[in-house]
């Protein structure tokens, strides 16, 4: 009894191993010590040998068949995830006490480690039959509601168990997971953000806010908690998470810097490289997005999307056949869909293949008839080639498939235009503008149009529309600049013609140029141009004629008639010069 006593003052004071040792000495050659074992056993559990404990409880419950020691045994059994000897031991317990509330709880946590949910929730429900007040009870059924996705009664139970403790960390994670899933993202993250202020140090809760932040594209938020998650614990999903946010963010040195430590982490993951070279992409860091998927194509030769990707790189830096031949790598395996065919096509385009590229389009309206913008670009290959026959059969079946479709309508009334149906092609251009008011090219090439009308007023409307957001393209203001030579308003003509020769030196600009210093009795200026075209285009009438008027105005005949006889010894049929040369002399 005094042994006892002392190894009972042992255990009371933690003092596991000098109490095994005194309980070894007592039990020797006497193991139907029941009392002994059990304080053996209890110090072999609380030293986390389970399965000595279990030796122990085994011998105990051979001699004295108490719920107690059947619950400690239960436990050793669960402590080695040995479930079926623990479900077994803890309804034995239950057998010889049905109020162990303990046993319930026990039991129903190896149920639910065990994958069987539904018998955890009905254990928890026997437990609750004798005790109201213990959380656990309730954060067990929820959980195990959970495992069957039955989240609304998992909501029922974790809210009761959050009454009998609000400041459990992981029940407010419980929570959170649970709304996410029914789709109420607030709640989700009121509850997420609790358990992180309970619990600042646990790495899943800041993920699992930063993921709903993910869900509402609130990203630039998002990378802050991920940054959170990842500090706490480095994991590398947490970095595949925080870079993509970063992505969306367009916080793209950031993201770049996380896809380099992936790749470094993981050679074998491609897709983490490729998504560096996106990240490249994106920052129009063409050469070292090149450079990776360069390589990454040669170790995946058969990956449509890096070869379709690689081809968009070289699009951008105008290395279109290289972007072609990545695409007949892609032809070549075929089965392929008919967008890739499209685009394909619109690189035949781009390097002049026009024939391929008319039999490629055919070949994608072949594969999907109501492809609409397929039908639109025929109609535009047929209308380079003059086939206006064909170009209007297939803008027909365009508008039919797509008659609100901007590009469709903006082509179709280029195709009027071209068919010189000037007033037909008013209407499409107007709803073209409908479609898209800020269009530039439309606003411009309507009011190109808008000249054949001789609608001047509605055309400059239109061009300093167009100007307004586009203030360095020289057609622009070449077209505003022949409005306002037609309105009669040479100075502004002017104006607007030099500005659009100081960005391209054009024919047709600086000739107008001319002719608006000729109207504005500049004649030294005007004769100078034409003197300066006529170098490269020495025979041609108009310039020759021009000049000529601006000798006749400076008062130099001999000159005047020097470059109308010129005309008319190449062009004798030219009246105007021969009307001048009577005039003159």
């Amino acid at each position: 009894m005094e042994n006892l006593e002392k190894i009972n003052e042992l255990i009371n004071n933690k003092k596991y191993v000098e109490a095994k040792e005194e309980l070894a000495k007592l039990i020797h050659g006497d193991e139907k010590d029941a009392e002994a074992l059990k304080l053996l056993g209890l110090c072999h559990i609380n030293l986390g040998e389970f399965k000595e404990g279990q030796g122990v409880f085994e011998t105990v419950v051979k001699y004295k068949d108490d719920a107690t020691s059947w619950f400690y045994l239960a436990s050793c059994y669960d402590n080695q995830d040995d479930y079926l000897h623990a479900i077994s031991a803890y309804e034995e317990v239950l057998r010889m006490r049905s109020s162990y509330v303990d046993a319930y709880k026990n039991l129903a946590i190896v149920y639910v480690k065990n994958k069987e949910p539904q018998k955890a929730i009905d254990t928890a429900k026997k437990a609750l039959e004798y005790v109201q007040d213990d959380y656990t009870v309730y954060y067990i059924a929820g959980t195990a509601c959970m495992a069957l996705r039955k989240f609304d009664e998992a909501l029922e139970y974790l809210e009761k168990a959050l009454e009998l403790n609000p400041e459990h960390s992981q029940l407010y994670n419980n929570l959170g997971t649970c709304y996410v899933t029914v789709g109420n993202l607030d709640k989700a993250y009121e509850n997420f953000m609790k358990a992180s202020e309970f619990d600042p140090n646990n790495s899943i809760t800041y993920f699992n806010i930063a993921s709903i932040l993910q869900l509402q594209n609130k990203h630039k938020e998002a990378c802050e908690f991920f940054r959170k998650a990842y500090e706490i614990e480095p994991q590398d999903n947490y970095l595949v998470a925080l870079a993509l946010s970063e992505v969306k963010s367009n916080q793209l040195e950031e993201a770049i810097k996380h896809y380099k430590i992936l790749s470094i982490h993981h050679p074998e993951k491609h897709n983490y490289q490729y998504n560096l070279a996106c990240c490249y992409d994106a920052a129009g860091e063409y050469p070292s997005a090149i450079t990776i998927l360069a390589q990454l194509v040669l170790l995946n030769p058969k990956s449509v999307s890096m070869l379709r990707k690689l081809a968009s790189i070289y699009v951008k830096i105008g290395q279109f056949s290289n972007a072609k031949l990545l695409y007949e790598k892609i032809l070549i395996q075929g089965n392929v869909s008919h967008e890739i065919y499209y685009e394909y096509a619109h690189l035949c385009v781009k390097t002049n293949d026009m024939d391929k590229a008319e039999k490629i389009l055919k070949k994608v309206v072949e594969l999907n008839p109501d492809f609409a913008l397929a039908h639109k670009d025929l109609g535009v290959l047929y209308l380079s080639k003059r086939l206006f026959d064909y170009a209007k059969d297939e803008f027909d079946t365009a508008l039919k498939l797509a008659p609100e479709n901007f590009d469709i309508v903006y082509e179709y009334a280029n195709y009027l235009h071209a068919t010189t149906d000037f007033k037909k092609a008013d209407e499409y251009y107007q709803k073209a503008i409908e479609l898209d008011p800020h269009h530039t090219d439309a606003l411009a090439f309507s009011a190109l149009n808008k000249i054949q009308l001789k609608d001047f007023d509605k055309a400059y409307e239109q061009i300093q529309h167009a100007l307004h957001h586009e203030t360095n393209n020289d057609f622009m203001y070449f077209i505003a600049g022949k409005i306002r030579y037609l309105q009669g308003e040479i100075e502004d003509a002017k104006m607007y013609f030099v500005k659009s020769y100081e960005l391209q030196k054009t024919y047709d600009c600086e000739h107008m140029l001319g002719l608006c210093y000729f109207e504005l009795g500049n004649f030294e200026q005007a004769n100078g141009i034409f003197k300066h075209m006529l170098e490269k285009n020495p025979l041609n009438v108009n310039l020759l004629l021009n000049s000529a008027k601006c000798y006749e105005k400076l008062g130099e005949k001999d000159e005047a008639l020097r470059v109308l006889d010129k005309i008319t010894d190449t062009f004798p049929e030219c009246e105007e010069a021969q009307e001048m040369i009577r005039e003159i002399s």
